[in-house]
C-alpha cells in the first residue's frame, strides 16, 4: 500500500477515475435532468443499491481529485528533468496541469447535479462569478451553466464531457504507458466500496432552512474570500492562480517564481478553508 501511494500515483489516478466513471454511468442511467433533486432522492431511497452506487461515484470522484493533486505534486519536473527532456516535457506537463481544471469543474458540477440546497446555492454562486468576468461572462456562463434557460441540462452535458476529456487526457496522452495493476485497482475498490457502505453521499432535505450553507470542501476557501473581495477577484482571479502556476512549473524561466507563488497561495487558501470550516 505504501508503495502504491508513494511510487504509483499514476495508477491511483487511473484506478479512481475508472471507478468514478463506471459508477457514474450506473447512476446516470437513472438520473433525470428535468427533475434532478427528485431523481437523486429516488436513486437513494427507492432504487435497489442506488444509494450505494451514488456514494461510490461520490467518494471515488473525491479520491480521484486528491489522487491527481498528489500525482501532480510528486511529478513536478526538476531542472535536470527539464534539461533532459527539452521541449517535450513542457507540452506534457501543460497537458497534465490542464487536467486540474477539468477535474475541479467535473467535481464541482457533480455537486450541482444533485440539486439539493447546497447544489442550488453552489450553482447560483458560480453563475454570479461567471457573470463577473469582464466581456466574456455571459459566454462562459452559457458554455458551462446556462441555469436560467436550461436548468441543469448544460451542467449535465459538461459534466459528462469533462469526464471524457479527463479519461482521454489522463489515459491516452499523459498515462499512456501506465498499467493499472490488480493490486492498485483492488486497493481503490476496497477503499471506495468500504467508505461508500459506511458513509452515504451527502444530500440536503428539500427547502432546508440554514443560516449558512457551506459549499464543497474544496470551495470553502473561495466562499470565505467572497466575504472580503469583489466576486471577480475572489471567485475567478484567485482560484486561477494555482492553475497558471502549476502550468508554469514546466517552463524553466518561470519555475522558481511559480513555486513561490504556489506556496503562498496554498498557505492562504488553507487558512481561508479553516476559517470557512469553523465559521
Amino acid at each position: 500500500m505504501i508503495e502504491i501511494l508513494t511510487r504509483r500515483s499514476g495508477e491511483l489516478c487511473l484506478g479512481t477515475l475508472f471507478v468514478s466513471i463506471l459508477s457514474g454511468f450506473l447512476v446516470a442511467y437513472q438520473y433525470d435532468v428535468s427533475s434532478p433533486f427528485y431523481s437523486t432522492v429516488y436513486i437513494d431511497s427507492l432504487l435497489p443499491y442506488g444509494a450505494f452506487f451514488r456514494s461510490l461515484h461520490f467518494w471515488s470522484s473525491q479520491a480521484f481529485f486528491i489522487a491527481i493533486l498528489w500525482h501532480v505534486l510528486k511529478n513536478v519536473p526538476g531542472p535536470r528533468d527539464m534539461e533532459k527532456a527539452g521541449r517535450g516535457l513542457d507540452s506534457k506537463w501543460i497537458v497534465l496541469s490542464s487536467t486540474l481544471f477539468f477535474a475541479i469543474y467535473a467535481l464541482f458540477s457533480g455537486y450541482i447535479l444533485r440539486y439539493d440546497q447546497t447544489g442550488r446555492d453552489a450553482a447560483q454562486i458560480a453563475e454570479h462569478l461567471f457573470w463577473s468576468i469582464p466581456y466574456m461572462g455571459e459566454l462562459v456562463d452559457r458554455l458551462l451553466l446556462a441555469l436560467k434557460d436550461e436548468g441543469v441540462n448544460r451542467v449535465y452535458a459538461v459534466h459528462i464531457l469533462f469526464a471524457c476529456i479527463l479519461w482521454l487526457l489522463g489515459t491516452w496522452y499523459h498515462l499512456g504507458r501506465t498499467i493499472l495493476r490488480l493490486d492498485c485497482l483492488f486497493l481503490v475498490l476496497v477503499t471506495c466500496t468500504g467508505l461508500s457502505a459506511i458513509v452515504s453521499a451527502p444530500l440536503d432535505p428539500k427547502d432546508i432552512t440554514l443560516t449558512l450553507v457551506k459549499g464543497p470542501w474544496f470551495f470553502l476557501g473561495v466562499q470565505e474570500l467572497l466575504r472580503h473581495l469583489p466576486p471577480f477577484w475572489a471567485g475567478i482571479a484567485y482560484p486561477t492562480i494555482p492553475l497558471v502556476g502549476v502550468a508554469l512549473l514546466g517552463v524553466t524561466k518561470t519555475r522558481n517564481a511559480a513555486i513561490l507563488t504556489l506556496y503562498g497561495w496554498g498557505v492562504t487558501y488553507a487558512l481561508l478553508t479553516i476559517m470557512g470550516i469553523i465559521r
